[in-house]
């Protein structure tokens, strides 16, 4: 069907040439990394330091987004988060400054290797500073780890332990709604494009948001494929997908990301298009995997089963 499958460096350089930020690349980048093991009897960690808007959404999730004095510049749209703190390269941290700070964990994802096998905030750690890294999730169930082991270093593990139980509650509330709609709707067949043209951008199996698709009922016309890769227009238009789901670029408005789609050729005769079925989903819910996925669900449940 003429499609590439893209190397962790080819889609961190096409999702950063189309959409202009970084954020997005959390969730795109292949999982290599172990979350780093919680020292026992530690101290709980009063200053806080967030490199990942995922891990910062986390943190303020557990109620301690006060405990925060730095944070990177894509975390400061995070509820909770107070906006004059200061702000930490994701790539290229002042080292100067952020010792400065006297943080007493620093907390990382795999968005700050830059593909690389070690993190810019490695080196902290010879100066004393906890730096725990929190490898980029697959899955709802490493989402839930994620929380839960941050929650443990943080000193909160009865926090997380709630939210994960809120979390399992809310999806199975979404996931029996979808299945109502499954009884008379036979699995929608879904596209869904996480960079646009001229770069397209989709997932297959062995993606948190392949996962939250199937949660609904519906199902990845790229499932077969493995995590993240470049379809062909061909292989999009050969499968006609009954919706497509986009992420808009942040300079476009959510109808402008639609109507991009609607006009590519060929695509006027998807059963999407013609049943004008194409909808953008926010990008900080679907790039961010957190606590929020379950926002996310509920917006690709709106948007499959809406009439």
């Amino acid at each position: 069907m003429n499609e590439k499958r893209l190397s962790a460096a080819a889609v961190v350089f096409v999702v950063m040439a189309v959409f202009s930020v970084v954020f997005i690349i959390f969730a795109l980048l292949p999982s290599f990394a172990e979350r780093t093991p919680i020292p026992e009897n530690h101290l709980p960690p009063f200053r806080i330091i967030s490199t990942a808007p995922s891990s910062t959404e986390i943190i303020a999730g557990l109620g301690l987004a006060d405990r925060l004095i730095a944070v990177d510049k894509y975390s400061r749209d995070v509820e909770g988060v107070t906006q004059d703190l200061p702000e930490i390269d994701f790539f290229y941290p002042d080292i100067e400054a952020v010792a400065a700070l006297k943080p007493d964990i620093i907390i990382s994802g795999e968005i700050n290797t830059n593909g690389s096998a070690e993190t810019p905030f490695d080196f902290f750690q010879r100066l004393g500073i906890r730096v725990l890294q929190i490898p980029t999730s697959s899955s709802v169930g490493e989402i839930y780890g994620d929380i839960i082991h941050i929650a443990e270093a943080l000193g909160v593990t009865e926090r997380g332990e709630a939210l994960v139980r809120r979390m399992e509650e809310q999806i199975k509330v979404i996931a029996g709604r979808a299945a109502e709609h499954t009884a008379v709707y036979a699995g929608k067949r879904i596209y869904f494009e996480v960079a646009p043209a001229p770069h397209i951008v989709s997932f297959g199996r062995g993606t948190y948001l392949n996962e939250l698709i199937e949660i609904i009922g519906a199902q990845n016309i790229f499932a077969a494929e493995v995590r993240w890769f470049t379809p062909s227009a061909e292989a999009i238009i050969h499968s006609n997908p009954d919706v497509i789901l986009t992420i808009a670029d942040p300079g476009l408005t959510a109808g402008s990301a639609a109507a991009e789609i609607k006009s590519r050729p060929g695509f006027s005769a998807l059963a999407a298009v013609r049943q004008n079925k194409v909808y953008a989903i926010d990008a900080n819910l679907v790039s961010r995997p957190s606590q929020n996925i379950v926002l996310a669900l509920e917006a690709i449940y709106r948007a499959v089963y809406s009439e």
